[in-house]
């Protein structure tokens, strides 16, 4: 008796098939179309393009080129930054040393041109016993031989760039009324200084 199998079996040596693909499905037209574009598209591009690539590349290489020479060129202009930040500080610094000495000269009071002014405008009948100058407050007691003296030594001090135009006059109770045959009349005189210029 003679068995026949009639169930057919993949062990017979279907050739469509291969390492578990059945390649009985794929379609030839497309795989080809599709290898084409994958593997052989790139290689025509790159030799189609490959002259303006190169240059392209070229153009890269000389632009770095340029950009390497800058940057050297700044390099050494850092030496030079240096200078300039120094500078500055240097310059900040004397500044704040010019604004200390212009409050200092500012602060500076030397009375020479206001005692010339006193010695220069007092009438010849006025003359000052005792002078008192506590930082801008000017204090004047004297004698003279009459009021009218005392009145134009007032003016001329009201009339003065040093002082300021409150000149208060007052009469010492505790000075001598008159010399020893003369009468003289006592003052004192308050007021503020404006300027020592």
């Amino acid at each position: 008796m003679i068995k026949i199998n009639l169930v057919p079996s993949e062990s017979q040596g279907n050739l469509t098939t291969f390492l578990g693909i059945n390649f009985s499905y794929l379609n030839f037209k497309y795989s080809l179309v599709f290898f084409i574009c994958v593997y052989a598209v790139e290689p025509i591009i790159d030799v189609i393009y490959l002259d303006q690539v190169e240059v392209a590349e070229a153009s890269v290489a000389l632009e770095r080129g340029k950009v390497r020479k800058v940057i050297s060129t700044l390099r050494g202009y850092d030496v030079v930054k240096n200078q300039v930040r120094e500078l500055n500080e240097q310059e900040k610094a004397l500044e704040n040393k010019v604004r200390v000495v212009k409050k200092i000269v500012e602060k500076r009071q030397n009375p020479f041109k206001v005692l010339k002014y006193i010695a220069d405008n007092t009438p010849p009948n006025v003359w000052i016993i005792e002078l008192e100058l506590d930082d801008k407050k000017l204090k004047l007691v004297g004698y003279s031989r009459s009021w009218k003296s005392i009145g134009k030594f007032i003016e001329n001090l009201k009339s003065s760039i040093f002082f300021d135009e409150n000149v208060n006059y007052e009469r010492p109770k505790d000075l001598a009324k008159s010399g020893r045959n003369t009468r003289i009349e006592k003052f004192e005189v308050t007021t503020n200084i404006v300027s020592f210029k």
